[in-house]
């Protein structure tokens, strides 16, 4: 007799010492849809009965990770997270908590799942939007031998786990070159006075004016504006790692998170994004934005995808 899916995800969720250390069950899953339990215990708490944060967002993960596989079909595969980003909307207080999950679109590496922790009452604790890589294990390379730091520079990450490939500083001026010409071709960026300065291996800087098209409903920079910033800024840097316009490549954006310190930015701002990271055909990229001033107004983060077509 063939084992049913809950078996398949039991025996997932019981190869993950962490996930069996913290106590997680399965309660139901469908393909795209599975319901976890966190039993209550002291051992998950922060002071008193206190659920401790950080059992909520692993619960998330668990129930997002769960739903990514329940319809995975291949045995030749790993999964990893890419990101999960978890709003706290309630605290849980001595009492058992739900992770239910569902997943918005699989495609064939990518998995993006929405998820939402409950307690008993069906009260609504925290969210959380959850990307999963379902793709061929890689070999783990050896450890760098030079110290942290040592080789770290602009772009470029040590060699080992969460590498970058190798810079090429021909495919670097070539890129250059596009960057540099890119400012009017591009209409939406245009519309927003988006202006290059500055570039290098796996980084760009950019210019946001505050002016025109670019201001918000309070008279700031608006925050769709500052999105777009992250999002094209880190998209670009990811691309500064390989060669910018070749026709065999295809990208897109995985993911775009940002953060804003500042209410009403009425100031031109900087935003410089680095490739900080990545495997195979993901790269993540962080991204800071400085007013014209030198005051840390917001920041972000991209992970980006980078395949060649067909």
């Amino acid at each position: 007799m063939s084992d049913s899916p809950n078996d398949v995800l039991r025996r997932r969720l019981q190869s993950s010492p962490f996930w069996t250390k913290v106590g997680f069950e399965l309660e139901s899953s469908k393909a795209g849809r599975v319901r976890i339990r966190l039993p209550y215990d002291i051992a998950n708490t922060t002071t008193a009965t206190a659920l401790h944060g950080g059992a909520i967002a692993a619960t998330l993960d668990a129930a997002g990770s769960l739903a990514a596989w329940s319809s995975e079909e291949r045995e030749d595969v790993s999964g990893q997270l890419l990101a999960c980003d978890v709003s706290y909307i309630a605290g849980a207080l001595g009492e058992d908590i739900f992770g239910e999950a569902e997943v918005l679109r699989k495609g064939k590496e990518i998995v993006y799942t929405t998820i939402r922790v409950l307690n008993g009452d069906g009260k609504l604790l925290a969210s959380a939007n959850h990307i999963y890589n379902l793709t061929t294990p890689e070999p783990t390379p050896a450890a760098p031998t030079n110290k942290l730091g040592a080789a770290m520079k602009l772009g470029r990450t040590l060699p080992g786990i969460g590498d970058l490939s190798e810079p090429d500083d021909d495919i670097v001026q070539k890129n250059l070159s596009i960057l540099s010409k890119m400012d009017g071709r591009m209409p939406y960026m245009s519309q927003i006075n988006w202006k290059f300065n500055s570039g290098g291996y796996g980084f760009a800087e950019f210019l946001l004016p505050w002016k025109d098209s670019s201001i918000g409903e309070d008279g700031g920079l608006a925050g769709g504006a500052l999105l777009s910033a992250v999002d094209h800024s880190g998209s670009l840097a990811a691309w500064m790692t390989t060669e910018l316009g070749r026709r065999d490549l295809f990208g897109s954006t995985v993911n775009t998170k940002i953060k804003i310190f500042a209410p009403a930015i009425k100031r031109d701002v900087i935003v410089r994004a680095r490739a900080t990271g990545g495997s195979g055909s993901i790269i993540h990229s962080d991204v800071d934005i400085f007013s014209s001033a030198g005051e840390p107004v917001a920041s972000g983060s991209t992970i980006y995808r980078i395949i060649h077509r067909g």
